[in-house]
């Protein structure tokens, strides 16, 4: 008899199958903890990146048809009192021409040029949650995780972008629209834009449902992934939409 067969058989480990793709994306919506658990498992990120850019696309292409990029440009100039004086100062035929100028490049960088700038701000982002976690709170999340947790998380715009698609698609009045804020998600919708503090509208912008959304699912998966308590991740969190809205409010009251 062989020395094999007299050896005790090695029982398998009981695994839990992974979460399929569908599964992982329809999670993070309902069940975040679940998806992030299973990026331990396997960091792929590029799925979610791949849906949000398509969507980005095919809002860019809606937008175009519907309102225009030189309205928009016309629009977003008119709500900044320096940028329209400048612009009232040129000839009629310049004024055209520099809100055409404006309008394509907006389109061209970030309306069709929207997988590249969201992929660039997904490694940023994912850089700087990455080291705010591991220096910050003693995390090991490593870059491909981080960059998972992040693609993931951002996931949740999609209801921002089907909501704009929806705005844009409903709108009567071209030269009313507000790209930077055309969707009732936060306290700045309700108010005159032109009679209200840009700092003070500027904050009140951040406080969206769908941004909070965001930040809160983010700190779920760094906890998660980083194996830390979630409330731990979200006070990170916060504490960083708190940074970003104090910064925006400064930087709104200083270029308006």
């Amino acid at each position: 008899m062989s020395a094999a067969s007299l050896s005790p058989a090695v029982p398998e480990m009981n695994q839990q199958p992974g979460l399929s793709e569908p599964q992982r994306l329809v999670n993070v919506f309902f069940s975040p903890s679940t998806t992030f658990a299973d990026i331990r498992r396997n960091a792929s990120w590029w799925v979610p990146w791949v849906i949000t850019s398509i969507l980005a696309l095919a809002f860019t292409v809606v937008l175009d048809k519907k309102i225009g990029y030189d309205q928009i440009a016309a629009n977003q100039t008119r709500l900044n009192a320096k940028a329209q004086e400048q612009l009232e100062q040129l000839p009629a035929e310049q004024q055209q021409q520099r809100l055409h100028t404006i309008g394509n490049f907006t389109k061209i960088v970030f309306g069709y040029g929207a997988p590249v700038i969201g992929l660039l701000f997904l490694v940023i982002i994912s850089a700087v949650l990455m080291a705010t976690f591991n220096v910050g709170v003693g995390t090991e999340i490593t870059f491909k995780q981080a960059m998972s947790i992040c693609s993931y998380s951002f996931l949740i715009r999609v209801v921002y972008v089907l909501l704009m698609v929806g705005a844009v698609l409903a709108n009567s009045d071209p030269s009313a629209f507000n790209i930077s804020n055309p969707v009732a998600t936060n306290p700045a919708f309700f108010l005159n834009i032109n009679e209200t503090p840009r700092f003070l509208y500027s904050m009140l912008g951040m406080i969206d449902v769908l941004t909070l959304w965001v930040f809160a699912v983010l700190g779920i998966g760094f906890a998660t992934v980083g194996g830390k308590k979630t409330s731990t991740g979200i006070a990170v969190m916060m504490g960083w939409w708190l940074v970003l809205t104090l910064c925006f409010g400064g930087l709104a009251a200083a270029f308006s």
